[in-house]
């Protein structure tokens, strides 16, 4: 885990707007050279903004601390597993919080609102756990997902069904309506021929 690393160094990034969730791209690049020497850049894709750091080697780690360092490591590989599958599903649990409730905006209209209304619910249990995060399996977290994206899945399928027979019905009147413009004109060419 990050928590257990050993501290070179560090800088931000700043000047970056505030954008949505996912939206900011961050180039980062470390390049550690013959002498120990690290060099790390951080670029923001959408403003250019860059931000370095180079760290000298200062001594660094004796043989005896860097195996020390393995061996815990070693010992708490179990634990660090879990700890990472927790983190992983929580992230992706406010991921799929984040997207089904710009969903539920973004369709609105198209939504049974008692449907709506049970997704809607499942989004609040949701917070409620992630809210009290200590203690909280994976297991847990990836169950009440579950639920969730198979409520949300069902009332988008309804929803995107409803888009789409709206939208065929919206070509057919167009199509509909130029076909009869056309009849129209074939028919004052041949009046306008006699």
């Amino acid at each position: 885990m990050a928590l257990d690393n050993k501290m070179l160094g560090q800088f931000s990034l700043v000047g970056i707007p505030p954008a949505p969730r996912g939206v900011p791209q961050v180039e980062v690049a470390f390049d550690i050279d013959a002498n120990g020497i690290v060099n790390v850049s951080a670029r923001d894709r959408g403003t250019g903004k860059e931000q370095q750091i180079v760290i000298q080697s200062s001594g660094g780690l004796s043989k005896d601390q860097i195996e020390n360092m393995v061996r815990e490591a070693e010992r708490h590989a179990a634990a660090d597993a879990e700890k990472k599958e927790s983190i992983e599903a929580l992230n992706h649990a406010e991921s799929v919080l984040h997207d089904t409730e710009t969903k539920i905006t973004e369709y609105s209209e198209q939504l049974n609102a008692e449907e709506a209304a049970v997704v809607k619910e499942k989004i609040e249990d949701l917070k409620k756990k992630l809210a009290n995060r200590e203690g909280l399996k994976a297991a847990e977290v990836k169950e009440a997902v579950n639920d969730l994206q198979q409520k949300s899945l069902k009332l988008f399928e309804v929803a995107y069904r409803k888009m789409a027979e709206k939208n065929q019905q919206q070509q057919q009147s167009s199509s509909s309506d130029s076909t009869e413009q056309s009849s129209e004109e074939e028919s004052k060419k041949k009046e306008g021929q006699q």
